[in-house]
């Protein structure tokens, strides 16, 4: 790949004005450029797919011209396996590497690795604990367990002192399931007796079932915050209705059929119970991914004692 066109010293391109490059056959405007290796025509990098960031990748470049002419094809230096680095690896340094840097591999492998700040004699204790570079990858998922049954059973005791820590966050994840599992509940209960009560007003009115308009159906308690939807829930009224499993009569419902104040509410109310589990699977990740990185970290003292035990 060859370095874009000669400039002069104003930053114009040399040459004459009407000089048109790459497939928009257009002038050099200043916008990077790249070398066509094969009709030493330049074109624009956004024309063709190619970006400024993938320079360095370039090994050689053919134009769709030439490639459509079988005068060859692009070919890419092999990229750092860094997944942020758009620098080629150093494959002909002596010895090779998949890295462009001793820097970035030692950065990829702690990216690898979800517990952070290893110590050198940490490392040497997971090192020592797999027994090649298979097992070395999987290092990223979970650091293996001591061989010793009494060091497991020590990690064992460790672990329910630091798990009691993680308790109130454990006890709000769970105390916001149970909101969530009530609350939609309620709601599929207040989507039946929607239905339930526009077919006995349809009757009611001598109405057919097809063409009128649903009525629309709003739960006043949908409107309650969750200590005092909670607190409804505990009721007599709120325990008879979700062991009943249905709503019953006509209180507390809207039955306007064109009814602007609580326009939508059902999807609303299904968006929100939406971004409500998400929360909750999100929290619920967060505090296993807390508890898996204690187990890990005691898994990784366990091995070091056992490393130095064995010296």
């Amino acid at each position: 790949m060859k370095s874009r066109p000669v400039h002069n010293a104003n930053g114009t391109p040399k040459g004459s004005a009407e000089t048109l490059y790459c497939i928009c056959r257009k002038p050099d405007t200043g916008k990077w450029m790249i070398g066509c290796d094969g009709c030493d025509d330049w074109f624009h990098g956004e024309c063709v797919n190619v970006r400024p960031i993938e320079e360095d990748l370039v090994d050689q470049y053919f134009c769709p011209g030439c490639q459509g002419k079988n005068l060859g094809i692009t070919t890419w230096k092999r990229k750092c396996r860094l997944p942020s680095c758009p620098r080629p690896a150093a494959t002909s340094a002596e010895p090779p590497s998949k890295y462009c840097t001793p820097e970035h591999g030692i950065e990829f492998f702690k990216s690898k690795i979800p517990l952070a700040d290893y110590s050198p004699g940490e490392v040497a204790a997971l090192a020592n604990a797999v027994n090649d570079a298979a097992g070395f990858r999987k290092l990223g998922d979970s650091v293996p367990a001591p061989s010793s049954a009494a060091a497991r059973a020590k990690i064992e005791n460790l672990l329910i002192v630091d798990f009691e820590k993680l308790r109130p966050q454990k006890e709000a994840m769970e105390r916001q399931q149970s909101r969530f599992t009530t609350r939609t509940k309620f709601i599929n209960m207040a989507k039946d007796r929607q239905k339930r009560v526009t077919d006995e007003l349809r009757a009611e009115e001598n109405q057919p079932s097809k063409g009128s308009k649903e009525i629309c159906g709003f739960d006043m308690r949908l409107a309650l915050d969750d200590e005092d939807f909670a607190d409804w829930c505990e009721s007599e009224e709120g325990k008879a209705i979700f062991e009943s499993g249905a709503i019953g009569g006509r209180e507390d419902i809207c039955i306007k059929k064109k009814c602007e104040k609580h326009k939508y509410w059902l999807r609303i109310a299904m968006e929100d119970l939406e971004l409500e589990e998400r929360l909750i699977s999100e929290g619920s990740a967060v505090i296993a991914n807390e508890e898996n990185g204690l187990r890990q970290r005691q898994n990784t003292k366990s091995l070091m004692e056992e490393n130095q035990r064995l010296r």
